[in-house]
């Protein structure tokens, strides 16, 4: 298997030749905001005001190596692959060896080596990216729940951190989960006073329709 970066449409080494030869993940920063008080040592850390701790964005470094049959191809090589890397913008960013998960990066830097043959370069790239490794495929969960009747809904969220979930009813129900209660008639929703913690979630659920209704719970996973 050859080692590429696949981003948006095109793969690093089927269209320019370019296989990764190695590649740091940098984990984020956590982003401190703090305040002193005037005439006293006192510092307040309003980092995880909100109940939860935010990130600044990671580096990602790769080191590409590119062969040519001669210089002049080398050159051209090189060239194509910094007109692709260079414009990467906001765009999903897939590594093979980190499957199931994809980076949303931009292009920070590139430098080319080559070495004294001049048909073999070493491109050193590094994009920053959102702080956590997103999902490919959400993650669904369909629940059924009698008329009438109120049941505990297990919503299991592997992300590193809260997620906004989407719900989607073809109902009448009532909503209970972390003192929040949300009501809801048939349709989608999405609201951010309803959010999933890590970890298990029980929601307890009632039908107030009079037939069986379903709930569909959808949301994409971060990890670290």
């Amino acid at each position: 298997m050859i080692d590429q970066l696949i981003i948006g449409e095109k793969a690093s080494y089927a269209d320019f030749s370019a296989s990764v030869a190695s590649r740091t993940i940098g984990l984020p920063a956590k982003k401190v905001i703090k305040e002193t008080v005037p005439f006293s040592n006192k510092t307040y850390d309003f980092s995880g005001i909100n109940g939860e701790v935010y990130w600044e964005e990671r580096e990602l470094e790769y080191v590409f190596e590119i062969l040519a049959d001669n210089p002049q191809m080398l050159e051209d090589q090189k060239q194509a692959f910094a007109d692709w890397i260079m414009n990467v913008e906001e765009e999903q960013i897939f590594d093979p060896f980190i499957p199931d998960y994809h980076f949303i990066g931009t292009y920070s830097e590139m430098d080319f080596e080559d070495d004294e043959t001049l048909i073999k370069t070493t491109a050193t790239v590094t994009f920053t990216a959102y702080p956590y490794k997103i999902a490919n495929h959400p993650s669904v969960s369909v629940y059924s729940i009698a008329a009438g009747a109120t049941a505990a809904v297990l919503a299991q969220n592997q992300s590193s951190h809260r997620i906004l979930p989407t719900l989607e009813v073809d109902g009448s129900v009532r909503i209970e989960y972390n003192g929040v209660t949300f009501t809801a008639s048939a349709g989608t929703y999405s609201s951010e006073t309803f959010m999933l913690d890590p970890g298990a979630n029980v929601l307890t659920v009632t039908n107030q329709s009079d037939a069986e209704c379903s709930l569909k719970i959808s949301f994409t996973e971060e990890v670290f």
